[in-house]
């Protein structure tokens, strides 16, 4: 017992002698220098770390050994700091994370002098340039800076970095002034500098040239200069490079000769080549012929023509072609022969999308090894033989957007396959039994097709890892799913449009927790919107449910409310336009970053909501044909992105918002019928420089029409039926847009292109893009009827000024507006004389100035207007015999009654005989036809007659007996929402003209 009471005390006697303290036996197990460890301190001081990454550097007691913390490694011999790995966790695929360190990078890295490895990789140090002090870390031998938003030069005294082997600056915001230091680094080994500007770099291929060590080169998007054949530097055949990006850099001249360049160049032999989107417009070149060692060649958007060669099946290490985007063409089989040989045991992937081969599949079982193969957007026809896709391995097959007809190819030998686009083809039938076989599919495209089926919860339950499933536009397509069915997947994508899923609530929705996009527009659901329902996936990102009955109120819905994915915007759209819904929209103010909202035509009620305070990206909103009432929102004036606005058909009330002055990005307005009142803001025409379309119609307006309206863009101006008083500003004839005719502007509201931008699938482009475009409409009268015009939108160039209380003459200077084809000043108070040289207005289809106290007479130079199909001068103080013009002619009475001076035809009063010589001269018009019109003869209208008969029944003949025909017509049907109205009423009354005369 005795003895145990000795041993403290005994340790305590020996600790002198061990030279340690209690404290000291902790301390011996710490490696980090201390240098380098206040060093590592001071630079995590400067970084901001939402995440907490960095949480395990810390001064604690527990926490001092800084060769334990999160992405520091140390030496085992000496402890110095050799690697420091802080790259983004952050998963491309996680839309939930946010990992980025932010910040800037300190000095003090500096003391960190045996560092050899070192990656600061997907972070954000938000446009900094990149400190020149890297260039002294001269240990260096790894340098990953890439997607870290720097910003700014690159630094030449990375040039230092003698040892370095491996060096990544790729998609960052920087940019080269001179590559020269690169020549210095005769130790590297691999090197990205894609996603840079390198536009300045006139002697980049000489620095390269200087790299005796490189077998890695990626340079795609780098803007890289052309180099003349004649320019290229001498070659030094030793070096052993291997891999080659250039991809993206659209060179002109240089594309071949840089290929045989850097083919001496390798000692080795190239094994992966990219020259992706660089011009080379011709066969595809014999320089490939020779290199024994190609595994990979991508040549996408080159411009190649032709077919492949045939040396290509002699390619014995070839595993991926990728021909994507040229100019291609001949008979699949043959293009299939010359890949026979050694490539067809070694072909892994072959991409030939968008080319121009046609002919039928032919058996590709022979190529054992292939895994995915993309044909999508060529000629391909006919039907696919059984046991033509017997490929093992196949993981991918892309077949959409051909002519293929026949039923579901046999896949029964593709049990490997993840990923089956079929769509916008004519395949037909039933969905074959070898679908359910595949147990690793994750993606099921097969929309736009004639597939004629019951689908039920069988075709699908086996298929657990599904992903992404796509049957739309298959109108024989029925889905019938039980209401108790548990899918055994989670869906991102789904797409249902224009399929038979009513009249039910698809209720197995309900399980689906993951969906990104979801499509259930015209599925025929006439149901009430279940509770559910808002709860249906948090990481939502669009819906669209347009074009159905679905009837309550909509509930509160949980869009993903993520601010960012990786280092861009989540734009949100939802389209729950022409059904039934009813109640609020305060659900709206549960999310941001919306870039399409589209409501329109239901039940909605309520105010709107004052939460747009953070919709700072939405760029279309249309709220019309709703019930809401009130006030137009102050906070409307922070959508500075918003291009359109539709809230016509509402009961809105009060003036405009001054904060609206602020939508400075403003195309299109349309606020008609509604009760808004007050003058029409000067600012619409002196902030809203992008303005086409401002339609204010059928509202409680007062004042005068502002000069400023005279936007040099406007091209469609109705502020008809409101109270507006005063004259015509003289300055109309600077609506520059409606001086030019028949010039349709093709991107006129909606981006010509809104394709999604953060999305990874596989987005149907038609499909996104129409649900775009049907924003993109104006309502008008026409012909004393309400009129949609869709589609063809930017053809429209109208004016409309009736029903308010204007006075004083009609602007002589109208007349410059040569692209009108609507004009309508009636019931207002107009006085003066119509301009005499308005046929200049060679466009005009609809003119209407009735029910003014216009005077004189009718110029004949209306005569001119040989498209007019609408002519109404009714009800005014017009006077003297009507020109006895042709065109004139046509019109009945109801075009020239209510005027007491008129006489003449078509008015059923005669003028005096006095009268008859006056404007003789130019009433000769009327005795000789329009040059234009020599061609029409009796025998015309009888080829018309005929011609009629035969491609009426033709065409409908054909519908009535082949189904996919009768598909196709309906395909157009869908995709098409209007047809370009004027010009149908254009080419109605130039015939109805000349029968008339007949």
């Amino acid at each position: 017992m005795k003895f145990f009471q000795l041993v403290p005390l005994l340790l305590v006697s020996l600790m002198p002698v061990l030279g340690h303290s209690p404290k000291g036996v902790n301390d011996s197990k710490i490696r980090c220098l201390e240098s380098e460890r206040l060093a590592l301190l001071k630079f995590k001081d400067e970084l901001v770390d939402t995440q907490g990454r960095l949480s395990s550097w810390s001064n604690e007691e527990h926490k001092r050994d800084c060769c334990k913390w999160r992405g520091v490694q140390c030496h085992n011999g000496t402890n110095h700091v050799i690697r420091l790995d802080l790259h983004s966790p952050l998963d491309l695929g996680d839309y939930d994370t946010d990992a980025r360190l932010k910040g800037m990078i300190s000095a003090s890295l500096l003391e960190l002098q045996n560092l050899q490895y070192l990656d600061l990789s997907f972070n954000d140090f938000g446009h900094a340039p990149i400190p020149d002090f890297v260039g002294s870390l001269s240990e260096l031998r790894y340098l990953n800076l890439a997607f870290a938003k720097f910003g700014g030069p690159i630094p030449s005294h990375l040039g230092n970095l003698s040892r370095l082997l491996h060096l990544d600056l790729s998609h960052n915001d920087c940019y080269g002034k001179s590559l020269d230091w690169v020549s210095h680094l005769h130790s590297l080994k691999y090197l990205d500098f894609s996603y840079t500007n390198l536009s300045k770099e006139t002697n980049w291929l000489q620095a390269i040239s200087k790299l005796t060590s490189i077998k890695e080169l990626h340079m795609y998007a780098s803007a890289l200069p052309d180099i003349p054949p004649s320019s290229l530097p001498s070659i030094n055949a030793s070096v052993p490079l291997a891999a080659l990006d250039l991809g993206w850099n659209l060179f002109e001249v240089s594309t071949l000769a840089l290929i045989r360049w850097f083919s001496n160049f390798s000692s080795t032999g190239l094994m992966s080549i990219n020259l992706d989107y660089n011009s080379m417009p011709s066969p595809i070149p014999d320089v490939f012929q020779n290199m024994v060692s190609l595994s990979s060649l991508s040549l996408t958007g080159t411009g190649l023509e032709g077919g492949i060669p045939a040396y290509f099946g002699n390619m014995s290490s070839l595993t991926d072609l990728d021909l994507n985007w040229n100019n291609l063409a001949g008979e699949f089989f043959e293009l299939m022969r010359n890949l026979s040989g050694p490539a067809e045991k070694t072909l892994q992937t072959l991409f030939l999308w968008g080319n121009s081969i046609s002919g039928s599949l032919s058996n590709l079982s022979s190529f054992s090894s292939l895994e995915h193969l993309d044909l999508r957007e060529n000629q391909l026809n006919g039907s696919i033989q059984e046991g033509y896709l017997k490929l093992p391995h196949l993981t991918s097959l892309y077949l959409s957007s051909n002519k293929l007809t026949g039923p579901l190819p046999d896949l029964s030998f593709s049990l490997s396959l993840e990923e089956l686009f079929l769509q916008n083809n004519s395949f037909n039938g039933a969905l074959d039994d070898s679908i359910r076989r595949l147990h690793k599919l994750e993606t099921l495209w097969i929309g736009s097709n004639l597939f004629d089926e019951i689908i039920t919860e069988s075709v699908l339950s086996n298929l657990s890892r599904l992903q992404k499933l796509d049957l739309s536009l298959n109108p024989y397509l029925t889905l019938k799913f039980s209401p108790e069915w548990v899918p055994p997947f989670q869906l991102k994508y789904l797409s249902l449009r224009h399929c038979k899923s009513g009249p039910n609530f698809p209720l197995w929705l309900k399980t689906q927790k993951e969906l990104i996009y979801i499509d259930i527009s015209s599925t025929g659901i006439v149901d009430i919107i279940p509770s559910w329902f808002g709860g249906i996936a948090p990481k939502l990102q669009y819906m669209n449910a347009s074009n159905n009955q679905m009837q309550g109120v909509f509930p509160d819905f949980s869009f993903s409310i993520v601010a960012s994915y990786f280092w861009q915007i989540d734009l949100k759209r939802l389209d729950l336009s022409r059904n039934k819904i009813s109640g609020s929209i305060t659900f709206l103010c549960h999310a941001s970053n919306w870039e399409l909202l589209d409501l329109s035509t239901n039940l909605l009620s309520d105010q709107i909501p004052d939460c747009f305070t953070h919709f700072e990206w939405l760029k279309y909103l249309n709220l019309a044909n709703n019930n809401f009432f009130g006030k137009i929102p102050h906070s409307f004036g922070s959508l500075g992105a918003l291009s359109l606005l539709h809230l016509r058909n509402n009961s809105f009330s009060g003036e405009l918002p001054t904060s609206m002055r602020n939508c400075t990005n403003l195309k299109m307005i349309d606020l008609g019928e509604n009760r808004l009142t007050g003058n029409i803001p000067t600012w619409i025409g002196d902030k809203f420089s992008q303005l086409k379309v401002l339609v204010l119609r059928f509202n409680e307006f007062y004042g005068s029409i502002p000069p400023s309206l005279c936007s040099q863009n406007i091209q469609i101006l109705d502020i008809s039926c409101n109270k507006i008083s005063g004259v015509i500003p003289d300055c109309v004839h600077k609506y520059v847009a409606m001086t030019v005719a028949g010039v349709e502007n093709r991107s006129f509201i909606i981006d010509p292109h809104p394709v999604p931008s953060k999305m990874d699938d596989p987005i149907d482009p038609v499909a996104f893009q129409s649900q775009f475009k049907s924003l993109e409409n104006a309502y008008f009268m026409w012909k004393g009827k309400e009129v949609k015009y869709a589609n063809h939108l930017g053809l429209v160039k109208l004016i409309d000024l009736s029903s308010n209380n204007l006075g004083g003459e009609i602007p002589f200077n109208i007349t410059q507006l040569i692209g009108l084809i609507g004009l309508n000043f009636s019931s207002n108070n107009m006085t003066g004389s119509i301009p005499h040289n308005i046929g200049k207005l060679r466009s005009l289809n609809f003119l209407d100035f009735s029910k003014n106290h216009l005077s004189g007479s009718i110029p004949t130079s209306l005569g001119k207007l040989t498209y007019l199909g609408v002519l109404n001068l009714s009800y005014n103080n017009l006077c003297g015999k009507i020109p006895q013009i042709t065109q004139l002619l046509t019109f009945n009475e109801t075009s020239y009654m209510g005027n007491p001076g008129l006489c003449g035809l078509p008015l059923n009063k005669s003028c005096p005989k006095d009268e008859s010589h006056q404007d003789s001269g130019n009433n000769a018009i009327s005795n000789t036809k329009n040059d234009d019109d020599g061609f029409i003869s009796e025998g015309f209208y009888i080829s018309l007659g005929l011609g009629f008969i035969v491609g009426f029944w033709g065409i409908v003949g054909s519908i009535l007996l082949n189904k996919a025909v009768q598909y196709a017509f309906i395909k157009v049907l869908n995709n098409v929402e209007d047809f370009v109205y004027v010009k149908v009423e254009i080419t109605k009354s130039h015939l109805l003209r000349h029968f008339r005369n007949g």
